[in-house]
């Protein structure tokens, strides 16, 4: 699967929004559909971890 870099999105511009992705995806509800429900830390890492 492609990572963001790969699409052309900047870093600085990825770490910039990971609090407000992290924070809309919880919002979304979709998360409730893991047998553990992440928290926007744990969310938070993801993103910084799919950036690397």
């Amino acid at each position: 699967m492609p990572i963001p870099r790969a699409h052309g999105i900047d870093k600085d511009e990825w770490f910039r929004l990971v609090p407000l992705m992290a924070e809309q995806a919880l919002a979304s509800g979709s998360p409730a559909n893991n047998p553990v429900v992440p928290t926007v830390e744990e969310i938070r890492d993801l993103y910084a971890q799919i950036y690397a």
